[in-house]
């Protein structure tokens, strides 16, 4: 009867190993410009504007490449400890 319970946490913890690859494989992605429609007005006086939007927008694609580096390292440590634990719960299934 316990080895059942063994059994039955041990695929919990390799369905939670799967899950924690693939957000290991889904960065976040980057931030994208949309522009619409202008007049020769609004774009002659909006120049400086575009330009410090260009600015921010780069400095936001650093801040996701460095988010997206450490969710991935995460997620793929965090993959290894279910894999583990999984490991762990058929092992304890085989011995009881």
């Amino acid at each position: 009867m316990l080895s059942w319970i063994w059994l039955a946490i041990g695929l919990i913890f390799y369905y939670f190993s799967f899950v924690f690859v693939q957000y290991s494989r889904t960065p976040l992605r980057s931030f994208l410009i949309r522009e619409g429609q202008k007049t020769e007005l609004a774009s002659a006086t909006d120049l400086g504007e575009l330009n410090s939007f260009n600015q921010l927008r780069s400095d936001f694609d650093r801040y996701l490449d460095s988010i997206n580096s450490k969710s991935i390292s995460r997620a793929r440590i965090a993959a290894i400890g279910f894999f583990l634990a999984g490991l762990a719960s058929f092992i304890a299934a085989y011995i009881s």
